[in-house]
């Protein structure tokens, strides 16, 4: 277990070619180490500035990249200023209905950056290759009269369905994924200027990520119930 966090990813590298980021994306990690990452295809305007992030909750599926959610473990290296090593458990994916793990060596960079070393297969090419991709801690702010930050992490299950979702809430970033059969909904949100606002949705389903902005009425270990699913309080986390 660990201080929850939040990273946005600078670059992407598929060896041998040049790092691009051709994504908006962002990983919640909480402090049990369950997390939300999701992966937003960048669309350019002819001045070089990017289309804002769709969030109509349209199908919209055309930019989404990719989006996984589950829990982390990570081991540290044995050997000063060695790589520390981290497993990825999916149990949502939205490229697959059978869910595996990634993994990959963690290398500090300094100045909160961190570059992720490993191998898997290319989408494009179906051909396993060595990745780079560069993470970056971003700052997790306290949100309103909060004394203290939260992290929150809730789930539900419905088997009959095939239906699986996840939310993790770091301080003033919210995630949720919900995959229902082959239908997928994300949603993003960030408290901003004394207000939830959602920054991102693809799909159309709902999750319960506005669940998470009142904790007081939340206990760790108990149940809640949010749109038309009945939701497991994971974790309800408070730090300084």
């Amino acid at each position: 277990m660990g201080t929850p966090n939040v990273s946005i990813r600078k670059h992407i590298r598929r060896l041998p070619g040049e790092a691009t980021e051709p994504t908006s994306t962002l990983v919640l990690t909480s402090h049990t180490s369950h997390f939300v990452d999701v992966r937003i295809l960048a669309e350019s305007r002819e001045d070089g500035s990017r289309e804002p992030l769709p969030n109509d909750g349209n199908e919209s599926m055309s930019r989404l990249d990719w989006a996984f959610a589950g829990i982390s473990k990570t081991t540290k290296s044995e050997h000063d200023n060695g790589p520390s090593h981290t497993v990825w458990s999916h149990w949502i994916d939205s490229q697959t209905s059978d869910p595996n793990t990634d993994e990959g060596d963690m290398y500090d960079q300094g100045d909160r950056d961190t570059l992720e070393c490993g191998q898997n297969v290319d989408a494009e090419t179906g051909e396993v290759k060595k990745y780079e991709e560069l993470w970056h801690d971003v700052g997790v702010e306290q949100v309103g009269d909060e004394e203290e930050h939260v992290s929150v992490v809730l789930q539900a299950e419905n088997v009959a369905s095939e239906t699986r979702a996840m939310v993790v809430r770091v301080g003033n970033h919210v995630q949720g994924m919900l995959k229902a059969g082959d239908k997928v909904t994300v949603e993003r949100w960030q408290y901003k200027s004394g207000t939830w606002e959602c920054t991102a949705k693809i799909g159309t389903g709902s999750g319960a990520c506005s669940t998470t902005f009142q904790p007081d009425k939340l206990k760790e270990g108990g149940s809640v119930s949010a749109c038309g699913m009945e939701w497991d309080i994971i974790e309800l986390y408070r730090w300084k």
